[in-house]
C-alpha cells in the first residue's frame, strides 16, 4: 500500500451550522455545499444494515476537500460522537491502490474488516474506512469505484 498527498479530511460535529459559520467566519474557509444525506445512503448497505443518517457539509479546496458530518441518528457517527467527541475522523490519501489493496492491506495489520464499509445495493463497494485506529491512528477513506 503506497499512499500519497491527504486530498479529504472528515471531521464529526455536533452541530454543522455552527461549525460551518467558524470555519467560514472564523478561518476563512467557505463556502460550503449543505447536504441532508440521508436519501442518498438510504438504499446503501452500510455495515451490514441499511443507510446512514448523517448531514454533511463539504469543502471543495485547490486539490483537497474537508467533509464535516453530523449525524441526524443512530449509527457510526453517532457512536464516534460518544465515545471520542468532535473532531477529526478520517483522511482520505491520493493513491493508484485499489480499493482491495487498501483494505486488505489494512486489514491484515490490524485484524479488523473497516470500520465503516457502504456498498451499492448492488454488492459494489462505495466506500470504506480503512481501520488503523489503534495501530496508527487512522481511519483511510476508500472509494470503491464507479456509481451504480
Amino acid at each position: 500500500m503506497k499512499l500519497g498527498k491527504i486530498i479529504h479530511l472528515g471531521i464529526v460535529v455536533e452541530d454543522l451550522e455552527k461549525a460551518v459559520k467558524i470555519y467560514e467566519e472564523t478561518l476563512g474557509i467557505g463556502p460550503w455545499e449543505i447536504q441532508d444525506a440521508r436519501e442518498f445512503f438510504a438504499q446503501m448497505r452500510v455495515n451490514g444494515g441499511h443507510g446512514l443518517e448523517i448531514r454533511t457539509a463539504m469543502f471543495h479546496g485547490d486539490g483537497y476537500e474537508i467533509e464535516l458530518i453530523t449525524p441526524t441518528g443512530e449509527g457510526v457517527y453517532a457512536d464516534w460522537l460518544r465515545e471520542k467527541g468532535p473532531g477529526l475522523h478520517h483522511v482520505k490519501f491520493d493513491t493508484a491502490d485499489s480499493y482491495q489493496t487498501i483494505t486488505g492491506e489494512a486489514e491484515k495489520i490490524s485484524g479488523r474488516p473497516p470500520y465503516l464499509n457502504v456498498e451499492w445495493p448492488d454488492g459494489r463497494p462505495l466506500v470504506a474506512y480503512a481501520d488503523l485506529l489503534k495501530e496508527a491512528g487512522l481511519l483511510i477513506e476508500v472509494s470503491g469505484g464507479e456509481e451504480a
